[in-house]
């Protein structure tokens, strides 16, 4: 009976072992197949121009002495100003509230209203955000993510959106900043090379982000600092949540800018009477 239990044991054992080996073999086969992690510091890196090509084969530009990233999540620290962003912006009576309090309290912000919400109907309220001083930028024209468009379709999501605010406006207002629908440029690899090339063809030195994202104004109050880049949409949550932080902000001392500005381009925008004509040709 002892010889017998003995054997039962080291059968079982044996089993055992052997069910250990199938799964280690089947966990490091899984682990062959997914992607390399993608570090947060890779994300923060632009592709060295020189080392790139736009779409048609040129050069990208030299480097130059811009000092952010061409992912920019927040200014300069050592200034004490900060940008309030609203994107979307789907509810245009949220937009249009939200532009009477930047009045309120004399104050800047800008907006990323998505291509396809801009309507001629709507001219009074996006006049009225540049007549405060706001700036527009874009949200792409149907928020579909960057990094999963080939080239064409992204070319046309980046670029109609200025077509459709000239037409609504009735003249040219340069749209210079450009926030990505999820914050996100990558492609399924993780990178970010194909959206850098369209983007800097379409004119784009940057894709902006932010780094305070909270409609509770106690937990965003103790999140801004210098160079702040506040991200809203057009909500009633995010219009009460704007409209308490103001003065909280301004009594801390910190000035509102656009993000234009945030990133040091001219405060001025150069508007024209020449509307802009989407013509893919002129692009790839």
């Amino acid at each position: 009976m002892k010889g017998s239990g003995e054997l039962q044991m080291r059968s079982r054992f044996l089993a055992c072992l052997a069910l250990f080996l199938v799964l280690f073999l089947a966990v490091q086969a899984v682990a062959e197949t997914l992607p390399d992690a993608v570090s947060p510091a890779a994300l923060e890196e632009t592709p060295a121009p020189g080392a790139e090509t736009d779409l048609t084969g040129t050069p990208l530009p030299e480097a130059t002495e811009d000092p952010f990233p061409f992912i920019i999540r927040y200014g300069s620290r050592d200034e004490n100003k900060i940008a309030f962003s609203m994107d979307d912006c789907y509810d245009i009576e949220c937009v249009r509230e939200t532009i009477d309090i930047c009045r309120e309290f004399g104050i800047v912000m800008t907006f990323y209203p998505l291509g396809i919400i801009l309507t001629e109907e709507d001219r009074d309220v996006w006049q009225s955000a540049i007549d405060a001083g706001c700036e527009i930028g874009t949200h792409t024209m149907n928020h579909g993510a960057i990094g999963a468009y080939e080239t064409r379709v992204l070319i046309s999501a980046i670029l109609r959106p200025q077509e459709r605010l000239d037409q609504v406006l009735g003249y040219h207002y340069p749209i210079r900043t450009l926030r990505p629908p999820y914050g996100n440029i990558e492609d399924a690899n993780g990178r970010i090379t194909h959206a850098y090339n369209v983007l800097k063809l379409t004119g784009f030195q940057h894709v902006v982000n932010w780094d305070v994202s909270q409609t509770d104004p106690a937990k965003a109050l103790p999140r801004v600092q210098n160079g702040s880049i506040l991200l809203f949409h057009a909500r009633p949550v995010d219009v009460r949540c704007i409209r308490t932080l103001i003065p909280q902000l301004k009594e801390k001392g910190f000035e509102f800018v656009t993000i234009a500005e945030l990133i040091g381009l001219d405060k001025e925008v150069a508007t024209s009477t020449d509307l802009f004509v989407f013509n893919m040709a002129d692009y790839y």
